[in-house]
């Protein structure tokens, strides 16, 4: 396997586990490619901030459904956690 298509699994993978629909896993492909930019780390914090608004009204079996649901001693995590999280993870693909 070459390290191009072990990037692309791993962008599938963490498409999947978000519940990113098949459509969008382009968007998140080139944002893997390389560093992120300014301009593509902020496409990237209003697509996951849709997709965060999206969950809390309709949630889903997907990782970032059960991230909103999430408490730590009682408190839930903030959309600022989550959207860290999802792109520390976007940009760990890279």
């Amino acid at each position: 396997m070459t390290t191009t298509d072990a990037r692309q699994n791993s962008i599938a993978t963490v498409c999947e586990a978000l519940g990113v629909p098949r459509g969008d896993w382009p968007f998140f492909s080139g944002l893997s490619a390389g560093p992120l930019t300014p301009n593509a780390l902020d496409a990237l914090c209003q697509y996951v901030d849709v997709m965060i608004a999206d969950r809390c009204r309709k949630p889903g079996g997907d990782l970032l459904s059960q991230l909103i649901e999430l408490e730590v001693d009682g408190d839930g995590l903030t959309t600022d956690d989550i959207r860290s999280y999802v792109v520390g993870l976007v940009a760990d693909i890279g």
